[in-house]
Protein backbone atom coordinates (compact mmCIF):
# COMPACT_ATOMS: atom_id res chain seq x y z
CA UNK A 1 0.00 0.00 0.00
CA UNK A 2 1.44 3.35 -1.02
CA UNK A 3 0.73 6.19 1.40
CA UNK A 4 1.43 9.81 0.50
CA UNK A 5 0.83 13.11 2.23
CA UNK A 6 -1.35 15.83 0.74
CA UNK A 7 0.97 18.77 1.31
CA UNK A 8 -1.65 21.27 0.15
CA UNK A 9 -4.00 20.54 3.03
CA UNK A 10 -4.12 22.59 6.21
CA UNK A 11 -6.13 22.11 9.36
CA UNK A 12 -9.15 24.47 9.24
CA UNK A 13 -9.14 27.41 11.62
CA UNK A 14 -11.75 27.16 14.36
CA UNK A 15 -13.81 30.33 14.42
CA UNK A 16 -15.35 30.25 17.89
CA UNK A 17 -14.35 29.14 21.37
CA UNK A 18 -17.28 26.70 21.44
CA UNK A 19 -15.98 25.01 18.30
CA UNK A 20 -12.52 24.78 19.83
CA UNK A 21 -14.02 23.35 23.01
CA UNK A 22 -15.94 20.68 21.05
CA UNK A 23 -12.76 19.42 19.40
CA UNK A 24 -10.78 19.65 22.64
CA UNK A 25 -13.43 17.73 24.60
CA UNK A 26 -13.65 14.95 22.02
CA UNK A 27 -9.87 14.56 22.17
CA UNK A 28 -10.34 12.79 25.51
CA UNK A 29 -12.91 10.27 24.29
CA UNK A 30 -13.55 7.79 21.49
CA UNK A 31 -17.01 9.30 20.96
CA UNK A 32 -19.73 11.19 22.85
CA UNK A 33 -23.48 11.73 22.66
CA UNK A 34 -24.89 15.18 21.91
CA UNK A 35 -26.02 15.62 25.52
CA UNK A 36 -22.62 14.60 26.88
CA UNK A 37 -20.80 17.02 24.62
CA UNK A 38 -23.06 20.07 25.06
CA UNK A 39 -22.34 22.43 27.98
CA UNK A 40 -25.34 22.66 30.35
CA UNK A 41 -25.60 26.44 30.07
CA UNK A 42 -25.81 26.44 26.25
CA UNK A 43 -29.08 26.09 24.32
CA UNK A 44 -29.42 23.13 21.98
CA UNK A 45 -29.86 25.34 18.91
CA UNK A 46 -26.74 27.39 19.57
CA UNK A 47 -24.62 24.33 20.29
CA UNK A 48 -25.96 22.51 17.23
CA UNK A 49 -24.87 25.46 15.07
CA UNK A 50 -21.25 25.20 16.25
CA UNK A 51 -21.30 21.41 16.10
CA UNK A 52 -22.32 21.56 12.44
CA UNK A 53 -19.47 24.03 11.84
CA UNK A 54 -16.80 21.62 13.06
CA UNK A 55 -18.45 18.79 11.12
CA UNK A 56 -18.33 20.84 7.90
CA UNK A 57 -14.70 21.71 8.69
CA UNK A 58 -13.93 18.00 8.60
CA UNK A 59 -12.84 17.77 12.23
CA UNK A 60 -15.86 15.93 13.70
CA UNK A 61 -18.14 13.24 12.30
CA UNK A 62 -21.43 11.68 13.37
CA UNK A 63 -21.18 7.90 13.73
CA UNK A 64 -23.77 5.33 12.70
CA UNK A 65 -24.73 5.06 16.38
CA UNK A 66 -25.59 8.77 16.48
CA UNK A 67 -22.51 9.70 18.51
CA UNK A 68 -19.89 12.31 17.69
CA UNK A 69 -16.20 11.59 17.23
CA UNK A 70 -13.09 13.26 15.87
CA UNK A 71 -12.06 12.53 12.30
CA UNK A 72 -8.43 11.78 11.52
CA UNK A 73 -7.83 15.50 10.98
CA UNK A 74 -9.68 16.31 14.19
CA UNK A 75 -7.52 13.89 16.15
CA UNK A 76 -4.43 15.70 14.94
CA UNK A 77 -5.84 19.00 16.23
CA UNK A 78 -7.08 17.29 19.39
CA UNK A 79 -6.00 18.80 22.68
CA UNK A 80 -4.26 21.62 20.77
CA UNK A 81 -7.62 23.01 19.64
CA UNK A 82 -7.63 25.68 22.36
CA UNK A 83 -4.33 27.11 21.13
CA UNK A 84 -4.34 30.31 19.15
CA UNK A 85 -3.14 29.02 15.77
CA UNK A 86 -3.56 25.89 13.69
CA UNK A 87 -0.72 23.64 12.61
CA UNK A 88 -0.03 22.37 9.08
CA UNK A 89 -1.17 18.75 8.87
CA UNK A 90 1.81 17.78 6.69
CA UNK A 91 4.40 19.11 9.15
CA UNK A 92 5.78 16.71 11.72
CA UNK A 93 5.05 17.42 15.38
CA UNK A 94 8.33 17.54 17.32
CA UNK A 95 8.39 15.38 20.45
CA UNK A 96 10.71 13.64 22.90
CA UNK A 97 10.09 9.94 23.59
CA UNK A 98 11.39 8.73 26.96
CA UNK A 99 12.45 5.09 27.44
CA UNK A 100 12.55 4.66 31.21
CA UNK A 101 13.62 1.62 33.26
CA UNK A 102 13.59 1.05 37.01
CA UNK A 103 17.07 0.77 38.52
CA UNK A 104 16.56 -2.22 40.82
CA UNK A 105 14.73 -4.73 38.59
CA UNK A 106 14.79 -3.31 35.04
CA UNK A 107 11.02 -2.85 34.78
CA UNK A 108 9.84 -0.56 31.98
CA UNK A 109 7.76 2.53 32.62
CA UNK A 110 4.92 2.59 30.07
CA UNK A 111 2.04 4.97 29.61
CA UNK A 112 -1.47 4.53 28.20
CA UNK A 113 -2.73 7.52 26.21
CA UNK A 114 -5.86 9.24 27.56
CA UNK A 115 -6.09 11.67 24.65
CA UNK A 116 -6.34 11.65 20.87
CA UNK A 117 -4.62 10.86 18.62
CA UNK A 118 -4.12 7.14 19.31
CA UNK A 119 -6.15 7.23 22.54
CA UNK A 120 -6.01 4.04 24.61
CA UNK A 121 -2.72 2.76 23.19
CA UNK A 122 0.41 2.13 25.29
CA UNK A 123 3.99 3.18 24.77
CA UNK A 124 6.81 5.35 26.07
CA UNK A 125 6.31 8.66 27.84
CA UNK A 126 6.59 11.77 25.70
CA UNK A 127 7.55 15.37 26.32
CA UNK A 128 7.54 18.54 24.26
CA UNK A 129 10.95 20.13 23.64
CA UNK A 130 11.32 23.83 24.41
CA UNK A 131 13.82 26.25 22.93
CA UNK A 132 15.18 27.55 26.22
CA UNK A 133 16.11 24.16 27.67
CA UNK A 134 18.37 21.22 26.84
CA UNK A 135 16.26 18.19 25.83
CA UNK A 136 17.80 16.01 28.55
CA UNK A 137 16.76 18.59 31.17
CA UNK A 138 13.27 18.74 29.69
CA UNK A 139 12.98 14.94 29.82
CA UNK A 140 14.10 14.93 33.47
CA UNK A 141 11.62 17.64 34.49
CA UNK A 142 8.62 16.19 32.63
CA UNK A 143 9.30 12.72 34.03
CA UNK A 144 9.51 14.08 37.56
CA UNK A 145 6.40 16.26 37.20
CA UNK A 146 4.20 13.55 35.67
CA UNK A 147 5.40 10.49 37.60
CA UNK A 148 7.41 11.66 40.64
CA UNK A 149 10.42 9.73 39.30
CA UNK A 150 13.89 11.20 38.75
CA UNK A 151 16.88 10.18 36.66
CA UNK A 152 19.40 11.33 34.08
CA UNK A 153 18.44 11.07 30.40
CA UNK A 154 20.69 10.73 27.37
CA UNK A 155 19.74 10.98 23.69
CA UNK A 156 19.84 7.64 21.89
CA UNK A 157 18.33 8.12 18.42
CA UNK A 158 15.82 10.03 16.34
CA UNK A 159 13.56 9.81 13.32
CA UNK A 160 10.06 10.18 11.87
CA UNK A 161 6.89 8.15 12.47
CA UNK A 162 3.70 8.42 10.39
CA UNK A 163 0.66 6.56 11.70
CA UNK A 164 -2.41 5.98 9.54
CA UNK A 165 -5.75 4.56 10.63
CA UNK A 166 -7.70 2.94 7.79
CA UNK A 167 -5.58 4.87 5.30
CA UNK A 168 -6.02 8.33 6.90
CA UNK A 169 -3.11 10.11 8.53
CA UNK A 170 -3.64 10.30 12.29
CA UNK A 171 -0.19 11.12 13.67
CA UNK A 172 3.04 12.46 12.15
CA UNK A 173 5.95 13.11 14.51
CA UNK A 174 9.63 13.92 14.43
CA UNK A 175 11.03 12.35 17.57
CA UNK A 176 14.18 12.18 19.64
CA UNK A 177 14.47 9.02 21.75
CA UNK A 178 16.01 9.55 25.19
CA UNK A 179 16.92 6.82 27.67
CA UNK A 180 17.11 6.56 31.45
CA UNK A 181 18.09 3.12 32.77
CA UNK A 182 18.31 3.96 36.47
CA UNK A 183 15.16 5.90 37.34
CA UNK A 184 14.55 6.42 41.06
CA UNK A 185 11.52 7.13 43.22
CA UNK A 186 7.91 6.06 43.79
CA UNK A 187 5.51 6.23 40.85
CA UNK A 188 2.72 8.81 41.11
CA UNK A 189 -0.04 9.60 38.60
CA UNK A 190 0.23 13.33 37.95
CA UNK A 191 -0.95 13.60 34.33
CA UNK A 192 -4.43 13.97 32.86
CA UNK A 193 -3.12 12.93 29.44
CA UNK A 194 -1.64 9.53 30.30
CA UNK A 195 -1.77 6.70 32.83
CA UNK A 196 1.59 5.21 33.87
CA UNK A 197 2.50 1.72 35.03
CA UNK A 198 5.48 -0.62 35.42
CA UNK A 199 5.85 -3.62 33.12
CA UNK A 200 8.52 -6.24 33.80
CA UNK A 201 8.26 -7.96 30.41
CA UNK A 202 6.26 -5.94 27.86
CA UNK A 203 4.84 -7.55 24.76
CA UNK A 204 6.07 -4.92 22.32
CA UNK A 205 3.83 -6.25 19.55
CA UNK A 206 0.62 -6.39 21.62
CA UNK A 207 -2.53 -4.98 19.91
CA UNK A 208 -2.83 -2.18 22.48
CA UNK A 209 0.79 -1.08 22.04
CA UNK A 210 1.59 1.96 19.93
CA UNK A 211 2.88 0.50 16.65
CA UNK A 212 6.05 2.60 16.85
CA UNK A 213 7.02 1.21 20.26
CA UNK A 214 8.34 -2.05 18.81
CA UNK A 215 10.64 -0.05 16.54
CA UNK A 216 11.79 2.11 19.45
CA UNK A 217 12.63 -1.00 21.48
CA UNK A 218 14.73 -2.31 18.59
CA UNK A 219 16.54 1.04 18.44
CA UNK A 220 17.49 0.61 22.10
CA UNK A 221 19.19 -2.69 21.27
CA UNK A 222 21.74 -1.04 18.97
CA UNK A 223 24.36 1.64 19.73
CA UNK A 224 23.25 5.25 20.11
CA UNK A 225 22.91 7.42 17.02
CA UNK A 226 20.41 5.42 14.97
CA UNK A 227 17.82 7.04 12.70
CA UNK A 228 14.52 5.59 11.47
CA UNK A 229 11.78 6.78 9.12
CA UNK A 230 8.74 4.51 9.27
CA UNK A 231 5.06 4.45 8.39
CA UNK A 232 2.41 2.40 10.21
CA UNK A 233 -1.21 1.58 9.33
CA UNK A 234 -3.44 0.46 12.21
Amino acid sequence: MSLTLDTSYTIPMLEHHIQKTIVYTLAFSDSMRFGELKPDMLENKAFDYHLKKVIRAGLVEKTHEGRYALTSEGKRVGKGALKAQARMIDRAYSTLLLAVRRADDGAWLLMRRRVQPLIGLRGFMNAQPIAAQNIAETAHEVCREQTGLSGEFVAHGHGYFRTYRNGSLESFIHFTLLVCNDIQGVLHQNSSLAEYCWDMDPDWSAPDMLPSTQTLHKMLEVPAGSFVDETFDI
